[in-house]
């Protein structure tokens, strides 16, 4: 039997729940930035350069993807032309400060030289227009490129800017933001194309409350969330009023999630400090914190949403990428009756006093619309491992809510088996990829 319900989850006892990340590559290196596209991942990385994961293929781990040795501030993938890539970095170590694949990586160039007056101070940060051939650049100002950086004009804005965003609604709303030279946060809005600036917020000359990061919704044009040191605001009016709709001590990055776009995520520490990670529900409006045992112990330095999978974000860490799949309602998994009787209980598993059978196994959640019947198997494709090895008679565990009209299944089978039991005229149901015991999950 198929258990339908909303989201991923995890091995708890009976009664109790916590939420847990899990390394995703690249641990021991210093990851600085991420950016998703449909089928890919790249990090930027501390001296290392570039590395991305193929997201469409069986794990076949992180592969260089060039820039080797420098340090990267920033990435953005295009996600009409994934071959097109931008790179941000210091400018040290002998590197340039703005850089373009058009091949996926396989060859860069440096493409600053044609700032006004030569190289830019600094370029923190840099976005484009999806299938367009306009590039906006940011850090000690903000430029703006027509021709995929060949050639770049100075906006009208001033420098100290950290974080870029283009809306997603209208490429010709642009969010900026960052620090004064004396450490005053402000967060700036163009409505056309970049012609002209306003300031929507800033901290009234009080430090510390730099703009980290700014994430436009998907759809809902003028709905946006920024993040500061210590705090993240909401506006759902293009910026004319924000309201506080969070409060922990961490420099905090955010984004949406992709396949349910009232999912929105935070994560980021202090100078020097822990993590924290939240996620909302509401478009922004509430939060709930992810953080869990294993996070906390780590620097967060970038936040990044998968770019077509239910609850799936990603932190860039001091070491390496960590990867989190859940964050909505907790459920009751139940297999006293056994695995082809799966029965699924809202709220957490409360105390019985009966005790039964361990049923030690894996569990795993999948998108129902993605199964597909072959000659010799049910194809369940890309799963999620909820449980590896672990006991799946009764757990709690916890679901990323889907869009409205979508559905997660979820599926267990005990120890040592290959399949998760069989179709009504006895197919083997089969993951296709993300399976537990599969590197990187």
């Amino acid at each position: 039997m198929v258990g339908c319900a909303v989201g991923a989850a995890r091995a708890q006892a009976p009664g109790t729940f916590t939420w847990e990340w899990k390394p995703f590559g690249l641990q021991g290196v210093l990851v600085r930035s991420l950016a998703a596209a449909p089928s890919l991942l790249c990090a930027g990385t501390q001296g290392r350069g570039i590395l991305c994961l193929d997201l469409s293929a069986t794990w076949n781990g992180w592969r260089a993807a060039g820039l080797d040795g420098a340090t990267i501030t920033w990435i953005w993938i295009d996600p009409a032309r994934e071959q097109v890539r931008f790179a941000a970095c210091p400018g040290s170590a002998g590197f340039h400060r703005l850089y373009r694949t058009l091949d996926g990586g396989a060859s860069w160039t440096p493409i600053d030289a044609g700032f006004p007056g030569g190289f830019p101070p600094y370029v923190y940060a840099v976005q484009g227009v999806p299938g367009a051939p306009t590039v906006f650049a940011a850090g000690g100002g903000i430029w703006r490129s027509d021709d995929l950086g060949a050639t770049w004009t100075l906006l009208g804005a001033a420098p100290g800017e950290d974080c870029l965003e283009i809306a997603p609604t209208d490429p010709r709303t642009i969010w900026s933001g960052g620090e004064t030279a004396i450490f005053s946060g402000f967060t700036l809005q163009s409505r056309d194309g970049g012609a002209t600036w306003k300031t929507v917020w800033d901290s009234h000359l009080i430090g510390d409350n730099q703009t980290s990061d700014v994430s436009a919704h998907p759809l809902l044009h003028g709905l946006a969330i920024t993040g500061h040191e210590g705090f993240v605001l909401r506006t759902t009016d293009n910026g004319n009023t924000f309201s506080e709709v969070l409060s922990a001590p961490a420099r905090f990055f955010l984004d949406w999630d992709a396949a349910n776009p009232s999912r929105a995520y935070a994560a980021g520490s202090p100078n020097g400090g822990g993590a924290y990670a939240f996620v909302s529900r509401d478009l922004g409006a509430t939060w709930q914190e992810i953080t869990g045992t294993v996070l906390a112990n780590r620097t967060v330095l970038r936040l990044e949403a998968d770019d077509t999978r239910l609850g799936v974000v990603y932190a860039a860490t001091d070491d390496g990428v960590w990867r989190h799949y859940a964050g909505g309602i907790p459920a009751c998994l139940d297999n006293r009756g056994g695995l082809e009787a799966l029965v699924l209980w809202p709220g957490v598993c409360p105390p019985v006093g009966s005790q039964w059978p361990v049923i030690p196994g894996d569990a795993i959640a999948f998108d129902p619309a993605g199964v597909r019947r072959e000659a010799d198997r049910i194809n369940l494709g890309e799963v999620e491992c909820l449980i590896a090895g672990g006991d799946v008679a009764f757990t709690t565990i916890d679901t990323p809510e889907p869009a409205p009209g979508k559905a997660i299944a979820i599926l267990a089978r005990p120890a040592g088996a290959l399949d998760y039991g069989a179709s009504s005229d006895g197919l083997p149901r089969l993951p296709a990829a993300g399976d537990c015991g599969t590197p990187g999950q």
